[in-house]
């Protein structure tokens, strides 16, 4: 799973984000969460490796600041926005480089229109009460020529089947979107691509073979991957 982070209006007073704040890190060091990261990160270095170093990027619900830390090492000028300020507070804790962090809600960006290159949200819009509200405010701090970035969890995926049949985390409250919905909604905005990875079988004794799965999930482009990956061009 990816960093969720917050920026979510009022559903920080539903998820309460800010309670997991100094913990929240620790799925990333398990080995679920290592094998999920290194598929999430390779999507998502597809999607942005083509834009040059030093662009201006605005991450609404950056969280504790994990993808922060990957855009930086990537070159880009980040700015992390995060509702939690215990969130925040952990982000500004890791001397991340060029990135800034500031507590903000996520439907009232305090930037001025066109303020930055890209706009990312990665697993924001299944915590988000109007997913459509923040995608306008996104793209209102976006350049004309832009572009936004987004991944989200989907709603066809093994994991999404596990978390509806035994809800026990704070996944099983979000909203799962399948990739026609993300599309329908994303459509709007201007031209977009859609793809879905992580194709992983999300129990312990076959997490070995994540990158065979992945690579065939992909290669035959199935809808079921636990992770959707969207570019809008603004």
């Amino acid at each position: 799973m990816s960093n969720s982070g917050c920026s979510r209006g009022t559903s920080e007073d539903i998820f309460n984000f800010s309670a997991v704040a100094e913990s929240y890190d620790d799925w990333y060091s398990r080995y679920k969460g290592r094998v999920y990261d290194r598929l999430e990160k390779r999507a998502l270095a597809m999607l942005t490796d083509d834009l040059p170093a030093g662009l201006s990027l605005l991450e609404v619900g950056c969280g504790t600041g994990h993808w922060s830390r990957f855009f930086s090492e990537r070159g880009f000028r980040v700015v992390g926005v995060d509702i939690s300020p215990k969130m925040v507070r952990v982000a500004r804790g890791k001397g991340i480089g060029e990135a800034d962090f500031a507590v903000a809600d996520g439907g009232e960006l305090p930037f001025k229109d066109g303020s930055f290159d890209i706009a990312v949200a990665i697993t924001v819009l299944e915590f988000v009460l109007e997913p459509q509200a923040l995608l306008r405010e996104m793209a209102r701090c976006v350049r004309r020529g832009g572009r936004l970035v987004l991944g989200v969890l989907n709603r066809f995926s093994l994991n999404a089947l596990i978390h509806r049949i035994k809800p026990s985390s704070i996944v099983s409250k979000v909203r799962f979107f399948s990739p026609r919905e993300l599309a329908s909604i994303l459509a709007q905005f201007g031209r977009y691509r859609i793809f879905t990875t992580a194709f992983v079988i999300p129990i312990r004794p076959a997490l070995w073979t994540a990158p065979a799965t992945n690579f065939l999930g992909e290669l035959l482009n199935l809808p079921f991957g636990d992770f959707i990956w969207a570019e809008v061009r603004l």
